[in-house]
């Protein structure tokens, strides 16, 4: 494993979390009254390109790096993003063979990391099952990621590129 791998992928799990509290922050670029989920995205589509182990990891760390920048409660985002990282890494192989695949598992995995967050967030004492519009609070960012996936697949396929080692002629 490349460790120019994990690191890149933190850059961009870092951007994301950027874009995601400045760019489409509450009152900012809001399609429909709902941003995408940039961090749920990112930690999905860097799947083929990490060891299962690494990918986990990244995905805990994006998830407190979220939980540190919101004011929900600590661990909860965190929790989250360890499940899909866990989830996406049991179809990283398929990844490959499949490329319509990760569109969908990009949408599923949104919704899944959103029922996770609002489930967990309720438990935890933030209340967020009782908020208006839920359904469209969960189902909107997979509809946004699943439009964001296509061109960041084929961005990450570029930036993750194996290189080819051999000698010059």
């Amino acid at each position: 494993m490349s460790r120019s791998r994990v690191v890149i992928a933190l850059l961009f799990v870092v951007l994301a979390i950027v874009l995601q509290t400045t760019l489409f922050a509450s009152g900012r670029i809001q399609p429909l009254g709902v941003a995408p989920a940039l961090v749920t995205l990112i930690v999905v589509l860097v799947a083929p390109y990490l060891e299962t182990e690494y990918h986990i990891l990244l995905g805990f760390t994006a998830g407190i790096l979220v939980d540190l920048v919101g004011s929900g409660t600590l661990g909860v985002w965190a929790m989250t993003m360890t499940g899909v990282a866990y989830a996406a890494s049991r179809f990283r192989t398929r990844f490959v063979q499949t490329p319509l695949l990760i569109v969908a598992v990009v949408f599923v995995l949104t919704i899944v990391s959103q029922t996770m967050f609002v489930l967990l967030g309720t438990l935890f004492g933030q209340n967020t099952i009782s908020e208006p519009n839920l359904l469209t609070k969960i189902l909107l960012p997979a509809v946004w990621n699943l439009v964001l996936s296509i061109p960041l697949v084929w961005l990450f396929k570029v930036v993750f590129k194996p290189r080819q080692s051999g000698y010059a002629v």
